[in-house]
């Protein structure tokens, strides 16, 4: 079994909430776990970061879609994490 992890550096407007959005991400294929944590608060945005992990059909590609489909802006790829389970 392969397992992924990816570690996100991402900028988002105060709506949707962080809750929302994790619930959003949580839906993509091969994504068991979404943690979303707050670093900064600003008049009008929220830099946080975010660790999605899963299995091996999790797309990046997929998740900056799901990202910018919900205004929020993926500064960067902290972290790539996989691990191969034979």
């Amino acid at each position: 079994m392969l397992k992924i992890e990816y570690h996100l550096d991402v900028l988002k407007p105060h709506q949707p909430s962080i809750d929302t959005l994790a619930r959003t991400l949580e839906k993509l294929d091969g994504v068991k776990m979404v943690e979303i944590k707050v670093e900064e608060i600003d008049q009008k945005t929220t830099s946080i970061y975010i660790i999605i992990s899963g299995s091996g059909s999790i797309s990046i590609e997929e998740i900056t879609e799901t990202l910018e489909a919900n205004n929020c802006a993926l500064h960067s790829v902290d972290k790539v994490l996989i691990e191969n389970w034979k």
